[in-house]
């Protein structure tokens, strides 16, 4: 290989002669130039195995040498093979991640590309991902998709789509005088269908995560609300794709009208799919019927480990599905619920707390940055902490914790020996505040690995707060009895 690609470009930078040494009389004169690499380019003609892999770069997809010449050969052949041969005379016989970094860079030049270490499968995913979002849904040949897929499956474990383009809707009549318009929306069945994602997915064996967006990017003055629509066969379509595949782990679906029906379909396809770990419904429109959902997928499921549902639009009624499938065991052993960016009321707060002062043990990160607590319910979420052992990070960024609040915080803190994070950046609480939480963050790191014995007291702040109403949502509880809790299920 060449020497750029052994020695770090950083390294060469930063030990690089300065233009002050080069113009010094006494370095003007030098016949020796050491730090220079390619001072034999323009002197020293290039040796024939050069021209010859030339030549071999050009009929690659007739002649494939890289079985029957030397390593050394190969490494010149991978430093000048241009970066347009057809994938498939280039995937299944280029191994080396040289090759596909310098093809990556040559073709996406616009994308980011930090902390990848695994070159041929970003270049193949950023191929098919361009494929997917560029291809016209009216004229999609189905064949072609499923050629492309099969070729890269083997190479593919993450896929990201941020645009979907739409089918061709059909341009309404023209109105008359006399005509009366029907403004019914269950009148006419709209139909906002995009490629379909099952046969394409079904071939991506590997594939471990996939990140959505329903909508079309840059459309500047072409703007239709339409084009951020999908409808319900795309939601089947998507789960038939993940249904058979062994590996699959994280699904995200961002920025899109996800709404209340089409979640719950979703979570009903893959109910059943234990290998799942992380759902990321970030900035859709899920609503309460859509969290009920939810906390009936994280009640049943196994595995489930992390659920984002930042910037949505549920209330009251989809915080108790939660809770109450938080309180449940056996459930998902969950580990991270980011609530973010949703509006919440006291009485949400007062959920949130009845249901993580029973929850011992899930999840240890709960985010609830920007969601509007003031007053009493950031005194309610403050003092969760006072009993909760199984939380080590609470982010409350961006909520009003000052007041009463602080003084619960840095009681509840005070009591808990197991959290070890707490984000309270403009939270509007005193310097001395601060200083305070991160002694006592400082101090429950230096407890980490000694046993200390858990309290089953129940704070002040929840005795006479209705925790019977995280009870009451269970419709099927025949021994549900109006102001009186449950009974605690022992740890085991």
């Amino acid at each position: 290989m060449k020497l750029p690609y052994v020695v770090s470009p950083n390294t060469l930078k930063a030990y690089a002669t300065s233009d002050t040494m080069k113009n010094c009389p006494s370095e003007a004169n030098r016949k020796i130039v050491s730090e220079d690499f390619d001072w034999d380019n323009e002197i020293t003609p290039a040796p024939l195995t050069y021209f010859a892999a030339q030549a071999l770069s050009k009929i690659f997809h007739r002649l494939n040498p890289l079985q029957l010449i030397l390593q050394k050969d190969v490494n010149m052949l991978m430093d000048i093979f241009p970066a347009d041969i057809p994938l498939k005379f280039s995937v299944p016989y280029i191994k080396d991640e040289q090759y596909w970094k310098r093809s990556f860079e040559i073709k996406f030049p616009s994308r980011m590309s930090l902390g990848v270490t695994f070159w041929k499968g970003k270049y193949l995913s950023t191929c098919l991902q361009e494929y997917l979002e560029k291809v016209n849904p009216d004229v999609f040949v189905e064949e072609d998709a499923v050629e492309l897929s099969k070729l890269v499956s083997p190479f593919i474990y993450e896929l990201g789509l941020n645009q979907l383009q739409i089918v061709r809707q059909p341009t309404p009549p023209v109105a008359y005088d006399d005509v009366v318009e029907d403004t019914c929306p269950y009148s006419v069945t709209k139909v906002f269908d995009h490629i379909p994602l099952e046969p394409v997915l079904v071939k991506l064996f590997n594939l471990q995560e996939i990140s959505i967006v329903f909508g079309i990017n840059n459309l500047q003055d072409n703007y239709h609300t339409r084009f951020f629509e999908f409808s319900m066969a795309d939601c089947e379509s998507l789960c038939r794709g993940l249904e058979d595949l062994k590996y699959f782990r994280i699904l995200r679906i961002n920025r899109s009208n996800l709404d209340c029906s089409k979640v719950k379909l979703i979570l009903q396809k893959l109910v059943k799919k234990e290998t799942i770990e992380e759902l990321d419904f970030n900035h859709c429109k899920i609503g309460d019927y859509g969290m009920k959902a939810l906390g009936g997928f994280i009640y049943i499921h196994k595995n489930l480990k992390r659920v984002r549902i930042a910037n949505n639009r549920f209330k009251e009624v989809g915080v108790q599905g939660i809770a109450y499938a938080l309180q449940m065991k056996p459930a998902s052993p969950i580990e991270l619920l980011d609530f973010s960016l949703n509006p919440m009321s006291l009485e949400c707060a007062t959920i949130f707390a009845a249901a993580f002062v029973r929850c011992k043990e899930k999840p240890q990160t709960l985010i609830v940055n920007s969601c509007g607590f003031s007053g009493a319910s950031a005194e309610k979420m403050a003092g969760l902490l006072s009993l909760n052992r199984g939380l080590t990070r609470l982010d409350m960024a961006a909520n009003d914790l000052s007041g009463e609040a602080e003084e619960r915080l840095l009681n509840a803190l005070e009591q808990n020996r197991k959290v070890l994070r707490v984000d309270l950046r403009n939270t509007h609480i005193s310097e001395a505040t601060q200083a305070k939480v991160t002694e006592l963050l400082e101090r429950n790191k230096n407890l980490l690995g000694v046993e200390t014995e858990p309290s089953d007291e129940i704070p002040p702040l929840y005795l006479n707060e209705p925790e019977y109403l995280i009870w009451e949502y269970n419709p099927n509880n025949p021994e549900y009895i109006p102001g009186r809790y449950p009974e605690r299920i022992p740890e085991v």
